[in-house]
């Protein structure tokens, strides 16, 4: 979503994904405490980056790791209830050991979309390229161990759409002349169907495709002198995440896979800033970066946009990113919901 991607994007758990809903997924894997079986074998992401600070503040010591937000994203979280790993690893740039091969990699590509035009307005990596990124994730598998197995009993988590609204339909002056919101949001209802198509002809059998947030709410999309929510990019998230809903329904009975499910994300989150004291949140309008209006990416960094005394008191780390705090309260909710349904 947004200026710089958010990040709930494409989870590939195996987990495939960009949006506050993108989550960025990189670093250094690190291994759950504890024993316990693994719920599923591997997760796997497609999402954004950030390597500078004061992104990761409360992560590492510090040390930027990629993910938009000032810790762990939905990604490292989910894969700790998974029982994998603490922290997800990125596939590129990154010395990946067999073990991270086998309990999954972050395929990060920031502010991707379903629309190819959407990457190609930012000169990023379109989700086309990270389906290819995975086949060769998947040949180095096999490397290592029978990969089919991996790949089917892994969980994907696919989640898109975000930028595609924000930052091509709503910014860039091409798509509003070949389509109206409606067509639009149809065009990419059926990008989605063929990206869930493929992972599925690539293996995948436990896939979980997210919705879009309240995409008119975050920082960053606000609008008048009074800040309020844009109810036109809202309008079009509902409309996407109805049509998406109904098209994975329809998905799971031509692919015969019941392990094929939507996750809703919006109704949590937009709580969450509508009434954000009731999760122990103080501001849910702006982040926690700078002004907490606009700063997103590289203009949320430690020279020009300080960042606020109390990040847990945040629902937003930026203009468009959830704060760890918020990420976790997200995955608690979703987790027992639509998660644990698919395993």
């Amino acid at each position: 979503m947004g200026h710089g991607g958010p990040s709930l994007a494409l989870l590939l758990l195996l987990v495939l994904v960009v949006a506050p809903w993108q989550v960025a997924a990189v670093g250094n894997a690190t291994a759950v405490g504890g024993g316990g079986r693994p719920r599923v074998p591997a997760i796997l992401v497609f999402v954004t980056r950030s390597d500078f600070r004061p992104y990761g503040k409360d992560l590492n010591g510090g040390v930027p790791t990629g993910r938009f937000s000032n810790g762990r994203i939905p990604t490292d979280l989910l894969a700790s209830r998974l029982g994998l790993k603490d922290l997800v690893p990125a596939y590129l740039g990154t010395d990946l050991t067999d073990g991270d091969l086998l309990t999954g990699v972050s395929f990060a590509s920031a502010g991707t979309g379903y629309d190819p035009l959407t990457s190609t307005l930012v000169a990023v990596l379109p989700m086309q390229e990270e389906l290819n990124m995975f086949a060769e994730y998947r040949e180095k598998l096999a490397g290592v161990v029978a990969a089919a197995g991996i790949v089917a009993e892994s969980l994907f988590l696919v989640c898109a759409g975000s930028d595609d609204i924000a930052n091509n339909y709503y910014l860039a002056p091409v798509r509003p002349l070949q389509y109206d919101i409606s067509a639009y949001v149809d065009f990419l209802v059926q990008q989605a169907c063929d990206f869930m198509k493929q992972l599925y002809q690539q293996g995948a059998r436990r896939i979980a495709i997210l919705g879009l947030p309240p995409i008119g709410c975050v920082p960053a999309q606000r609008t008048g002198p009074a800040r309020d929510c844009d109810p036109a990019r809202n309008l079009a998230a509902r409309m996407f995440n109805s049509r998406l809903e109904a098209a994975m329904a329809g998905l799971q009975e031509e692919l015969r896979c019941q392990r094929i499910g939507y996750v809703d994300i919006y109704d949590v989150l937009r709580d969450m800033i509508t009434d954000p004291c009731k999760y122990g949140f103080d501001v849910s309008t702006r982040g926690c970066c700078g002004t907490g209006d606009f700063e997103v990416g590289l203009l949320c960094n430690q020279l020009t946009a300080p960042t606020c005394p109390d990040d847990r008191k945040y629902v937003f780390w930026d203009s468009f990113h959830p704060t760890e705090r918020a990420y976790e309260i997200i995955v608690d909710y979703l987790f027992p919901r639509y998660v644990e349904k698919l395993l």
